[in-house]
C-alpha cells in the first residue's frame, strides 16, 4: 500500500487568477514515485502569458521514477531535475510534445538525459501503481491510479480544473475517472475528493 502526498510544485496565472498546480509523491516500497513536476524555472516564452510561478524547493530530488499525466510546461517543467531517471508517459503524449507548436516548453521535454517509457494504452508501472489514459485535454494525457490503505486513489492531473467539470463529464477521460468512484487529485484543486456525476 502505499502514501500519496501532494506538493505545490508551480502557479501560474489563468482567467485573471493564480492557479496552483500539484504535483504528488508516492510513498512505494520500491522508492519515491513523483507524478508531475511542476516547474523549476520560467522562460520568455511562457512569461508573457502564464506569469508562472515556480517552485523548485517543493520537489523531491531523488525519485524511482516520474510519471507525468502530459507534458504541459506546468507539469514537466521539472522533469531536468531527474536525468537518467524513468520517466513514464503515453507514447501520443510525448509525440505531440515534440512535433506541435505551442504545445510545450520543447527544450523541457527533450533534456539531456532525458529517458522516457512510452505507453500505448493502460499499464503497470510498479504494483499498485496504474496508468489510465484519460483523453480530453490533451490526447495522450493520462491519470495515475494508485492503490492505498484506504483504497483507490486517482491522480488526474488536468482530466479537469474543478470538480464540477469533472462531473459533467464531457470528454472521454473525464467519464473514465467519474466510473471509478474514487477519491480523485485534480491539479488545480488543493484537496481530493469523490467527484459526483453532474458536479
Amino acid at each position: 500500500m502505499h502514501v500519496i502526498e501532494a506538493v505545490l510544485a508551480a502557479e501560474v496565472t489563468a482567467y485573471g487568477k493564480l492557479w496552483p498546480c500539484y504535483a504528488w509523491t508516492i510513498d512505494h516500497a520500491d522508492g519515491l514515485v513523483l507524478v508531475d513536476t511542476g516547474m523549476i524555472d520560467s522562460t520568455p516564452a511562457i512569461d508573457s502569458r502564464w506569469a508562472p510561478v515556480p517552485h523548485p524547493e517543493t520537489l523531491p530530488r531523488e525519485v524511482l521514477c516520474v510519471v507525468n499525466t502530459h507534458l504541459h510546461f506546468d507539469h514537466c517543467g521539472g522533469n531536468r531535475l531527474y536525468p537518467d531517471v524513468p520517466i513514464h508517459v503515453q507514447a501520443r503524449e510525448l509525440e505531440n510534445a515534440r512535433t506541435r507548436d505551442g504545445y510545450t516548453v520543447r527544450e523541457w521535454v527533450d533534456f539531456d538525459g532525458a529517458r522516457y517509457v512510452e505507453h500505448d494504452g493502460e499499464a503497470t508501472v510498479l504494483p499498485g501503481i496504474r496508468l489510465l489514459p484519460t483523453p480530453g485535454h490533451t490526447a495522450g494525457h493520462q491519470a495515475v491510479l494508485v492503490d492505498t490503505p484506504d483504497g483507490l486513489v486517482v491522480l488526474a492531473g488536468d482530466v479537469a480544473y474543478s470538480f464540477r467539470e469533472l462531473g459533467l463529464g464531457a470528454t472521454e477521460g473525464q467519464r473514465r475517472v467519474l466510473a471509478l468512484g474514487a477519491p480523485t487529485w485534480l491539479a488545480h484543486v488543493a484537496r481530493p475528493k469523490v467527484p459526483l456525476v453532474g458536479g
